[in-house]
Formats: structure tokens, C-alpha cells, sequence
């Protein structure tokens, strides 16, 4: 991948609408695995994903539109446009619209590869267990469905 401008809008798109929706702006496997960027479309009341931590990578969230909630650890922050959300690996976290209106955000990966499970659930049709299911095994994330359903109950969030 050389020098170029991305387009606001171009890029694969997948997901619900009525849930997270994620475009693909970065492919890491054209940066040699370095880097992904990927942004976040949040529908009203939805969750991007259940409490969970990844072992290999960081991420960095800058909103763009709306207010994004997020649970860092044992700490709940209400993100507004033009901050910056810090997710370092191992750290326990999740991210979601309480809103009535959409969110956006622009997620920063590295080390790239993390958007590949984001694709992987994006295929996904129907139910299908976080925690256990074996197409999202081989990414390194260990997820707490435990102390995701008092944040999806709270706010009367959804998954999509």
C-alpha cells in the first residue's frame, strides 16, 4: 500500500444496521501486519462487544459522532466527540451507544489483525456464543459475558 488518500465511505462495510456496523479503512495484511484502522458505525442501544481483553494488540478509539460509553477495567467514561479512548492489551474493556442517536468512531489497531475477527463476527449469522465459539478462539481474546449483561441490562442494549 503506497501513498493515497481513503475516502470517507470507502472501504468494506459489514454488520447490522440496527447494531455495529465496521468499515474497513486499513487492512493490516497490507502493512505488513502493523497497523489497522478500522471505524465503528454504533446504532442506538447497541453494544460492539461483550466485556473482553486481547492479549497481542492496543487500541486506540477517537469518536467522531455521538458520545460513546466504554468500560476501561472497573471505570465507565462517557466519551464525546474528538476524545480519544485508550485500550491497551490485557486490560478488560467494552464500548457501546446508550444514545438514541448513531456513534462513530475510528479505531486504531496495533499490532494489525484484530480485524479480522471484527470480519469473522460480521459473517456470523444468527446466535453464537463469544466465549466459546471456535471461529473466534485463534484470536487471543478472553471474554466475560458475566459482566457484560448488568451493562447490556442497564442500558437497555442490544448485540444487533
Amino acid at each position: 500500500m503506497g501513498t493515497r488518500l481513503i475516502r470517507a465511505g470507502e472501504g468494506e462495510i459489514l454488520g447490522p444496521p440496527h447494531g455495529v456496523r465496521d468499515r474497513f479503512v486499513i487492512d493490516s495484511r497490507e502493512w505488513g501486519g502493523r497497523v489497522a484502522l478500522v471505524e465503528h458505525l454504533l446504532a442506538p442501544r447497541s453494544i460492539a462487544a461483550p466485556m473482553h481483553r486481547h492479549s497481542r494488540e492496543d487500541e486506540f478509539s477517537i469518536i467522531l459522532e455521538g458520545r460513546v460509553w466504554a468500560r476501561l477495567g472497573d471505570l465507565e467514561v462517557v466519551a464525546e466527540v474528538g476524545d480519544v479512548v485508550v485500550k491497551p492489551r490485557d486490560e478488560w474493556h467494552t464500548f457501546w451507544n446508550a444514545a438514541d442517536e448513531p456513534a462513530q468512531l475510528m479505531e486504531l489497531i496495533t499490532p494489525g489483525g484484530l480485524e479480522e475477527l471484527f470480519r469473522t463476527i460480521d459473517h456470523i449469522e444468527g446466535e453464537f456464543d463469544f466465549a466459546s465459539d471456535p471461529r473466534i478462539l485463534p484470536y487471543g481474546c478472553d471474554i466475560d459475558m458475566d459482566a457484560t449483561v448488568p451493562i447490556v441490562e442497564q442500558h437497555a442494549l442490544t448485540f444487533g
